[in-house]
């Protein structure tokens, strides 16, 4: 008889095998066998752990050690298998009737500002520019405000709006750029690729980039407080007032959240709801690349691929770095829904090694990996978020403003930093800072819902009543159709602006060029979907009439209306045109 015990001793498994081995007089003299086994690292521990990381930053892919991927890892786990619907969370944020002055604020008071930002790594840039409009402005950061290593990708063009509202000159602009670079590419695997201009085509250092807008800020009169985080937020008749974990207290007439897509206030807003979607981000910075002069604005894969328990449909993303002309950075990603059989980001690391070489033709043996970078990225249908308390906006990624099919919020900050920075700049001006009033400045934008459809379209179906290799197709019919409507279609498109003349031109050449894809299209969407976003294409529509024809009637007669309703116009013609992609210029 044999007996087999399994006991877990600190990450080993401990095997006792016990096997009667002599019989005699009644007794039995037992011998017990113990063998202890390691469960072999993965290969992306092993490269993960040969890294030298140095000091981490805040905010999305700060962070590079195989410890901190397996604290995301994680968080995700979590979220995955939490039940659907609201959870009990904290509750950062209350109101209290009356004013500040009647409760102590006992002396740990640091000041009083205008505006306080929670969440510097890009909140720092919206502080910048109402800094420079006069405020007095403050900034919390629970680490210390500094940008990452790795670059962000982003277009001449986004960047050029950090001047226009007094955030960067042209001058420190060139500054921080690490890397230029052209063409670019939006390939379709096996079915040919469409090469464009100027997409994100430079590379930007964070670390130059943020401590360039933060010497700014100070130099305007900005306070920092760095490696110090929010406990709570009291909402007073006339202040937020904001207790930190140092136990200094900090008091403002308006709060910003900018603590990203794991906001404690966001988390207490949504009630601990999962996220309806979620971007899955892994890659890494490599030495050892010859051919490096281009970039992959969009790579897809043919057909979907079991990781782990998923069928996942999985998309690359290539750029030069700006560490050294060999050096390259290459992103694998894919949207998900939050379920218990998602792949970890581990597991997608795992895949990453395996199809890496491949799409890159090289071997991994030639490379020197420099660092691994890796995020989640949180999508929900009703977004951006209207602001559910007094004095408190979100911003950033908080607010949901970005594109579902985008991950990382840097591009959409630069597009409505000045739309915002003036807007709030207005409400501080007329105390226009009640729920209602804040909520006009992340008003509900067509353009924006109507891109879910994208991110569903782009998921794998874990039941695969469609063709493997149908997202792939859908793309590449897409964008040729869009290449063929010319750069007033294809480029806004590339840059996460939708509008309704390209998008009705865009889906009637796909129906004329492809039409046998349609009923594909409906077993990948399912009906609702569809439903739900005709309503949005509706408005979509509705929004760019009213802004080419109305805009111009009712902005005339602006100045004679009371602060209140001017405010309120305001925000809804700057809703009207931004909600329809006329914002956007070529």
């Amino acid at each position: 008889m044999v007996v087999l015990q399994i006991q877990q001793l600190n990450g080993f498994a401990s095997y006792a095998s016990r096997a009667r081995t002599s019989r005699g007089r009644g007794r039995a003299s037992t011998t017990v066998c113990v063998v202890q086994t390691q469960v072999a690292p993965s290969r992306t521990q092993r490269i993960m752990e040969k890294i030298a990381v140095g000091g981490e930053a805040g905010g999305a892919g700060g962070a590079y050690s195989y410890n901190a991927l397996k604290r995301l890892d994680n968080i995700w786990s979590n979220i995955c298998t939490q039940p659907k619907g609201p959870q009990e969370t904290q509750q950062i944020v209350s109101r209290v009737s009356g004013f500040s002055q009647d409760y102590a604020m006992e002396n740990n008071l640091v000041g009083t500002f205008d505006i306080a930002v929670c969440g510097g790594t890009l909140g720092i840039f919206l502080a910048t520019a109402l800094c420079a409009k006069g405020l007095r402005v403050a900034v919390v950061e629970r680490n210390a405000l500094k940008g990452r290593d790795q670059e962000w990708n982003i277009s001449r063009k986004e960047m050029k709006e950090l001047t226009e509202v007094g955030v960067l000159t042209e001058e420190e602009i060139e500054e921080v750029i690490a890397a230029k670079f052209n063409p670019n590419r939006c390939g379709f695997e096996n079915l040919g690729d469409i090469w464009v201009e100027d997409i994100l085509n430079l590379g930007v250092s964070p670390a130059k980039l943020v401590e360039t807008v933060k010497q700014r800020f100070i130099s305007l009169g900005g306070v920092i407080l760095e490696d110090c985080s929010l406990s709570s937020i009291t909402i007073y008749d006339d202040l937020a007032v904001m207790q930190l974990s140092k136990g200094d207290i900090l008091s403002s007439r308006l709060v910003i959240d900018a603590m990203g897509n794991f906001s404690p206030i966001l988390k207490q807003i949504k009630g601990g709801r999962k996220p309806d979607g979620m971007c899955l981000v892994v890659g890494s910075c490599a030495h050892g690349f010859k051919e490096n002069s281009s970039s992959d604005v969009i790579y897809s894969s043919s057909s979907v691929t079991k990781v782990a328990d998923a069928n996942v449909q999985l998309f690359w993303e290539a750029f030069p770095a700006g560490s050294g002309p060999l050096d390259r950075t290459t992103y694998m990603f894919t949207y998900t829904e939050p379920q218990s059989t998602s792949p970890s980001l581990e597991d997608l690391l795992e895949e990453y090694w395996k199809l890496m070489p491949k799409y890159q033709g090289v071997s991994l043996d030639e490379l020197e990996i420099l660092r691994v970078v890796y995020g989640i990225f949180p999508t929900y249908r009703n977004s951006p978020l209207q602001a559910a308390f007094d004095r408190v906006l979100q911003f950033g990624d908080a607010s949901g403003i970005q594109s579902p099919v985008s991950f990382g919020g840097f591009g959409s900050l630069t597009r409505h930093l000045g739309r915002l920075s003036n807007g709030i700049c207005e409400a501080i001006d007329g105390d226009l800072l009640d729920s209602d009033s804040l909520s006009k400045l992340n008003p509900y934008m067509p353009n924006l819902s109507a891109s879910w459809l994208f991110q569903r379209a782009m998921s794998a179906k874990q039941k695969l009543d469609v063709s493997p290799s149908f997202t792939n197709e859908l793309l590449h019919v897409n964008f040729s159709c869009m290449q063929r409507l010319g750069d007033p279609v294809l480029r806004p498109f590339l840059q996460d602006v939708i509008q309704f003349g390209p998008l009705a031109k865009t889906l009637g050449l796909v129906m004329l060029t492809k039409p046998q894809i349609i009923p594909s299209i409906f077993r990948q969407v399912g009906i609702p979907v569809l439903l739900d976003w005709s309503v949005h294409f509706f408005m979509l529509g509705l929004y760019t009439f009213l802004s080419a024809y109305i805009d111009p009637v009712i902005r005339s007669s602006l100045e004679e209306l009371p602060l209140q309703t001017k405010f309120q116009w305001k925000r809804r013609l700057e809703a009207w045109k931004y909600g329809a992609g006329l914002d956007y210029e070529l």
